[in-house]
């Protein structure tokens, strides 16, 4: 999928717009001339009617916006749409028409010779590649809905990303967003070897069925469904519904615009006033079934650097490729201290204070009812955020960093998913861990550099700017704190619809603590991992997750020690990682927790990178 933009008008449009004035100014000359009795009026209504009934068919049956409004999908129905289409199996036709051309001689009623150019068609064949597997790699609608979504929270309620142009009065009902998809279908071979089969057998097809002077040769992917390569969506916050949408937006009107000559202003609003990315749907083919591939495919998204691509492997990818500040994130390792040599910890004869339901400051309540829903917060709330940012912000980085350091990081908006399934399996959790005998120990109790540096009654907080008042709202006796995860805004938003998914994270091997989601309680040390949205509505920004997490009983180490990590974790006895490399070398702690109900995703902060 490519970035977000405006559908646009082509030269066809404006060509089949101006030959319908045209056409119907000639009818109307060819009328008076009728009247007039004049012997030309023939010329004038044969032109005239040639040209308008051009315009018509051209603007009602071959342009755009007519494949859009007679392709309109609810939000739902367009997510199942592309799960048809990641399902159905991909198809690719060759086809060659040959031809040449015959001269035949004929006489006008003056007797006159003339010579006739016409031409013959005479063999045809196509043929299908055989395709026995296939892998699907198009973008899940889950994350660009979810962005669209936020730019009209965006305009809603402060100003938005893109700052659109308000909707003119005609526009009723607001509150919706109209998104064009052009879907072309993209198959790649799966390895260089596939590649060269496929083409061997394409100019073996043509050169066996070319038998004539001239030839047309053809190549068309096509796919197993009911495919439309034109769609629009409609998207509408608390509603599921084609039809909200302004009554102008209908194909009978649309018509009905045409038929009174104006299509082009029609087609120049409508253009206005819906967004328009490129769907690809993409396939890596084989002749061989998939389970005999021996190789991932050489054009992966994985490898891609395109907006799509991004998107898609931000989350599915993101604990196996250790990108975007995911999940392993190598450090370098020293010959700091080794940390505890006991894998037991006495607990505190103290029990934990779980609150049941959702936070007070949350729009959503009921958590019976279930919801979705994506938040922005005021510019006053994101300020605080800003401050927190700021806080927790060291100016120094690590080998991890492949950029220099910023000076600092400005927030530009910052969203909060209230998600009921995610939260209430988020509660379980801590339900399940405040039903242990006493509490863990707590982080500022083990050795190193305190509590957790988001903890408001740190004393560096004590005087300082007002920090987001959601901090204090967290059970300290289970190590709840909330701390920060890099990634793309793309991958951010995924996450925060669909939460960590840490089964997906391969070994150990190559990360310092093991396999797990990393979260680091320093803005600056989540920023090595964060990665910016080359285009979109995003393009240009970074994000970081804000995450409640709860760390239970914390394993402390301050090196990388694979085997005692391991003993540790076979020990069943503690929740999560803390990696000191703080206070073993002076950069950062940080945290590892490998069960994903640990985590909630509560806040995603957009944000820029300034530097002085």
């Amino acid at each position: 999928m490519e970035e977000v933009k405006r559908e646009s008008l082509t030269f066809l449009t404006i060509f089949s717009a101006i030959a319908g004035i045209m056409g119907f100014a000639m009818l109307m000359v060819g009328v008076w001339a009728s009247i007039s009795h004049a012997s030309w009026k023939w010329f004038w209504l044969i032109g005239g009617l040639v040209l308008y009934v051009f315009h018509l068919i051209e603007a009602t049956c071959f342009d755009k916006t007519s494949k859009y409004l007679s392709w309109i999908l609810t939000e739902k129905a367009f997510q199942q749409h592309i799960s048809t289409l990641q399902r159905a199996e991909p198809q690719i036709k060759w086809a060659i028409q040959n031809w040449h051309y015959e001269e035949k001689k004929t006489k006008d009623k003056n007797g006159k010779e003339r010579t006739e150019r016409k031409r013959v068609n005479t063999h045809y064949a196509e043929s299908f590649y055989d395709i026995q597997g296939f892998l699907d790699e198009t973008l899940s609608p889950l994350q660009m809905l979810a962005m669209f979504h936020l730019l009209y929270d965006a305009q809603d309620e402060h100003e938005s990303l893109l700052s659109p142009q308000r909707s003119p009065r005609w526009s009723k009902p607001s509150r919706s967003l109209f998104l064009l998809c052009e879907m072309p279908l993209d198959y790649r071979p799966v390895d260089q070897e596939e590649e060269l089969r496929m083409k061997r057998l394409q100019e073996e097809f043509y050169r066996k069925n070319t038998c004539d002077t001239n030839q047309e040769k053809s190549e068309v992917n096509l796919i197993r469904c009911d495919y439309q390569s034109h769609v629009m969506v409609i998207l509408k916050e608390g509603t599921d519904n084609s039809d909200e949408r302004p009554w102008w937006m209908h194909f009978r009107v649309y018509v009905l615009a045409t038929f009174f000559l104006l299509s082009l202003p029609y087609r120049c609003i409508f253009f206005r006033e819906c967004q328009k990315i490129t769907w690809e749907v993409l396939k890596h083919i084989s002749h061989r079934p998939i389970t005999l591939w021996t190789a991932p495919p050489q054009h992966r998204r994985a490898l891609r650097r395109d907006f799509a691509s991004q998107a898609y492997r931000a989350v599915r990818a993101e604990l196996d490729e250790g990108g975007a500040g995911a999940s392993t994130p190598g450090l370098a390792s020293t010959g700091a201290f080794a940390g505890p040599t006991s894998l037991t910890v006495e607990r505190v004869e103290t029990e934990a204070d779980v609150a049941s339901g959702v936070p007070w400051y949350w729009k959503n309540r009921d958590l019976s009812q279930g919801f979705d829903e994506k938040i922005n917060l005021s510019p006053g709330d994101c300020q605080k955020v800003q401050e927190l940012l700021d806080q927790t912000f060291q100016h120094k980085g690590t080998r991890d960093r492949k950029d220099r350091l910023p000076s600092r990081l400005l927030v530009s908006q910052v969203i909060r998913m209230e998600h009921s399934r995610l939260w209430q399996r988020f509660e379980r959790k801590k339900k399940d861990l405040a039903a242990r005998v006493g509490r863990p120990p707590l982080i500022s109790e083990l050795p190193g550099s305190g509590a957790v540096k988001t903890a408001l009654e740190l004393p560096a907080f004590a005087a300082g700017p007002e920090l987001p008042a959601f901090l204090k709202e967290i059970t300290r006796e289970l190590n709840e704190a909330f701390l920060f995860h890099g990634s793309s805004p793309g991958g951010a938003l995924g996450i925060g619809e669909n939460g960590f998914d840490i089964s997906r994270a391969g070994s150990s091997t190559g990360s310092m603590f093991g396999a797990g989601a990393y979260l680091a309680e320093a803005s600056s040390k989540s920023d090595e991992y964060a990665t910016e949205d080359p285009s979109g509505l995003f393009g240009g920004k970074l994000a970081l997750l804000l995450c409640r997490t709860l760390l239970g009983n914390v394993f402390y180490i301050t090196e990388s020690n694979l085997r005692r990590i391991q003993e540790a974790l076979e020990t069943h006895s503690f929740d999560s990682i803390l990696g000191d490399r703080e206070a073993a070398i002076g950069t950062y702690r940080e945290f590892v927790v490998w069960d994903e109900a640990q985590i909630y995703p509560e806040y995603v902060v957009i944000y820029q990178r300034h530097f002085e």
